[in-house]
């Protein structure tokens, strides 16, 4: 399939190939003409799509130190869509709503996120400085591994979703509750593919 296909058939492959960083002319490429100009290994790209796509079986096992670079390559980039696009994105969309919605819910929201984004900033921050370089180190010819927890984070980032559309009620002005909620959703979603990358990479390197 050409890439142009895929993206039309789900938009979110666009976040997938901003994170690997290839850009989003594609021409009539397919999946492997691309991966083959960016240097990129077409496996693990199609692996990803099939994340994207909801598909999280039969995850790719890197072969050599070359792959593993390009997985965390990979979540690097999603660590800077996080903190630089969703986390001032959602923000904004809080800050708009409190300016209509004088109210102790609103407030409680504002700091739930912060309190929440906070811990997000120190999980994020720890797999910079300790688990990628450890990913980098290690044997990816030897099974077992160690584990890490998004358990906390991602349950968290649910339960925010859950108060805007289970309890929280508000006044709503340029579609602003959907804005946030769409962030929140996306954000979710990616989050999710993040954890089962790290996860399955752990999973199978010592």
């Amino acid at each position: 399939m050409e890439l142009h296909e895929l993206i039309e058939k789900n938009n979110r492959i666009l976040l997938l190939m901003e994170h690997f960083g290839t850009g989003f002319t594609v021409a009539d490429l397919t999946i492997e003409e691309l991966c083959r100009l960016r240097d990129i290994n077409p496996e693990i790209f199609a692996c990803f799509c099939n994340l994207y796509n909801g598909n999280f079986q039969n995850f790719y096992e890197p072969k050599n130190s070359e792959d593993i670079n390009q997985i965390i390559v990979f979540l690097e980039n999603a660590h800077r869509y996080y903190t630089d696009e969703i986390y001032p994105e959602i923000k904004y969309y809080i800050k708009k709503l409190s300016e209509i919605n004088d109210t102790d819910d609103i407030k409680m929201l504002e700091k739930f996120f912060e309190l929440y984004f906070s811990e997000v900033k120190k999980h994020l921050e720890y797999e910079q400085k300790k688990l990628f370089p450890m990913l980098r180190a290690m044997d990816f010819s030897a099974k077992g591994g160690s584990k890490v927890r998004h358990g906390d984070i991602e349950t968290k980032l649910a339960d925010l979703k859950n108060l805007l559309l289970k309890h929280i009620r508000l006044v709503d002005k340029n579609g602003l509750k959907r804005k946030l909620l769409t962030a929140i959703l996306e954000f979710q979603f990616d989050l999710n593919v993040h954890s089962m990358i790290e996860e399955s990479l752990l999973k199978n390197l010592k």
